[in-house]
């Protein structure tokens, strides 16, 4: 089984061994400006039993990247921007974050310490991540809008933007402009990005410790076990085995893990399962409510169960934040019909006219009948 980290990153110096054109690595083609290009030489490729992902070197040489991606594995492979392979140990920790911090074999200095990092809050983001079919890091087409969480109140609420990625970024660096850090990349869909927002290093800085590894490695174990069953079950279409929907509700829960609630919740509902998969995309909700796809995840889900007065709110709230997305108009279209609501109608009339004028006539004609006498 070979599943692939969807994106990655982070911070300070690398090997001195690499040798840089242009503000990257060499051999790496990038146009996306000094600033950005020169992240290029600290990203790198990880590999697990399970996954391939990416990762960013932070301080004089350790390396950050999703939680997820290492799940309870001892060690991981990665690859250096030169093409250099070597491993690196995951170090436990008990912050409620989907990050983790690795130590390259050989490595013994301690960890740094870092102050609160408060980036400039641009909606222009470019994701920096390990390119699988280049076999070399990249920056990828930036965001045209991004939404920024109170990371003081939500541990696990994450940026939300349209910045471009592909499978195997998670883990990688998210930058703004000027080339400042934001985030990590942890999840997607490939059209909106799911960023950690970087302030989260100076806690995982100061409470990574071998002290916390039970914990983590069960923890760990969680989110293998999940993403596992996850994977075994995307090839079920209808009526699972009954032991499966045990297992795989008692190991998503216990991940703990915001990306993961989500994908069992799609499941679910898939499966028509339309109870659980509402308590696992609420349990998503409370880590991060402004969190598109949750939003939409569970608005489909109360479509297909046909409550749509549940539905009406979250099309709502998505449409607050992503207002062009077509299948948040096009729902949105049918239930202000369904429910007869004309605030709702003419909200969404007006949007289909600014953001998808080829949809709008039929739209109209819609909520025409829906609302005739």
């Amino acid at each position: 089984m070979k599943r692939s980290g969807l994106f990655l990153g982070l911070l300070t110096c690398l090997t001195t061994s690499m040798a840089l054109v242009g503000g990257g690595v060499a051999g790496v083609s990038c146009e996306a400006g000094i600033a950005i290009c020169a992240w290029t030489q600290r990203v790198v490729g990880i590999k697990t039993p399970n996954m391939i992902a990416s990762g960013t070197f932070i301080g004089s040489g350790f390396v950050l990247t999703n939680r997820h991606v290492v799940e309870d594995h001892g060690n991981v492979l990665i690859r250096l921007p030169n093409g250099e392979i070597t491993r690196a140990h995951p170090i436990p920790h008990d912050v409620p974050v989907d990050l983790v911090l690795l130590r390259p074999v050989g490595m013994d200095e301690p960890l740094p310490r870092r102050d609160e990092a408060v980036p400039d809050h641009s909606s222009k983001l470019t994701v920096v991540g390990f390119d699988q079919g280049r076999n070399q890091p990249r920056a990828y087409a930036p965001s045209t809008f991004a939404r920024y969480p109170d990371t003081a109140m939500l541990l696990q609420a994450r940026i939300h933007a349209d910045a471009r990625a592909l499978p195997g970024n998670s883990g990688g660096a998210v930058l703004n402009a000027a080339g400042e850090l934001v985030g990590i990349l942890a999840a997607g869909d490939g059209k909106m990005s799911e960023i950690i927002p970087i302030q989260h290093l100076s806690a995982l800085l100061a409470r990574s410790d071998s002290a916390h590894e039970q914990v983590f490695l069960q923890q760990g174990g969680a989110i293998r076990r999940c993403a596992d069953l996850l994977y075994d079950a995307g090839s079920i279409a209808r009526d699972p085995p009954s032991d499966l929907v045990m297992a795989l509700k008692t190991a998503c829960l216990k991940s703990g893990n915001k990306m993961l609630f989500d994908q069992a919740g799609q499941k679910f509902g898939e499966w028509w399962m339309f109870q659980l998969s509402e308590m696992f995309l609420r349990e998503s909700l409370k880590l991060d409510p402004d969190s598109p796809n949750s939003l939409m995840s569970l608005a489909v889900t109360y479509h297909l169960d046909r409550q749509m007065e549940k539905e009406r709110p979250l099309l709502e709230r998505y449409l607050d934040i992503v207002p062009q997305n077509p299948q948040a108009l096009r729902l949105a279209v049918q239930v202000a019909g369904v429910l007869k609501d004309r605030l709702l109608a003419d909200r969404v009339l007006a949007l289909m006219e600014q953001h998808n004028p080829a949809a709008l006539p039929l739209a109209r004609e819609f909520i025409s009948n829906a609302f005739a006498p």
